[in-house]
């Protein structure tokens, strides 16, 4: 099952400072957001609908007004993990198979040690 992260919301003029170095996927679901990257030599206006990968250690977002928005609106955005959690999962299954395995095994020596003594 794949994980949907809750959207946020940062009301006018609030802004954050996110950490990407693991990456993320930030997507805008409303109003519009101001976003500076260290390295970048623009900063840029996202609206709703837009997406953008981070990397970077320090990202700032701002809540921001764009063309044609009422004063005061506040921006929803969601911030996806780029690693798929989904790798997580099967590293999971493997563990939890090898652990089952070497359970079984040693179920079967100490078997065979009572059926020898």
């Amino acid at each position: 099952m794949h994980h949907i992260s809750p959207a946020l919301t940062l009301l006018p003029q609030q802004c954050r400072l996110i950490n990407a170095t693991k990456g993320f996927r930030l997507e805008v679901c409303s109003g519009c957001l101001w976003l500076t990257r260290p390295g970048d030599a623009v900063d840029r206006f996202l609206v709703r609908g837009a997406v953008i990968d981070l990397h970077e250690a320090q990202v700032l977002i701002q809540s921001d007004c764009h063309r044609g928005a009422a004063d005061g609106v506040a921006a929803r955005y969601v911030l996806v993990p780029l690693r798929a959690p989904t790798a997580n999962r099967y590293r999971q299954w493997f563990k939890r198979w090898t652990r089952q395995a070497r359970n079984c095994v040693q179920g079967l020596a100490e078997v065979s040690t009572r059926a020898g003594a």
